[in-house]
């Protein structure tokens, strides 16, 4: 999905582009919501469609708590170690 313009000083970015944008999975951005960690996108019409979407200040929130708090990968729940591709 393209960026959907809400006015001149903001645009909306759907889910899938917020994951692109910071650079998270869609389970993350979920499992954050449900932690209450972040705010949980806006669902409104767009082109006669339902859809759930941040805005730019609000991904851009998003991506303060993501370098904040989030170092990436975090254990692999079958073995109970470190995920492949996460530094010591």
């Amino acid at each position: 999905m393209t960026h959907m313009r809400h006015n001149k000083d903001s645009e909306k970015h759907s889910v899938s582009e917020t994951t692109r944008i910071v650079e998270v999975s869609r389970r993350t951005l979920q499992r954050w919501v449900k932690e209450k960690k972040i705010s949980a996108p806006t669902p409104g019409i767009v082109r006669g469609r339902l859809v759930n979407y941040w805005t730019d200040e609000e991904v851009a929130r998003i991506k303060e708590y993501k370098r904040k708090f989030f170092s990436g990968k975090g254990f692999d729940r079958r073995t109970g170690k470190k995920a492949k591709g996460t530094k010591t």
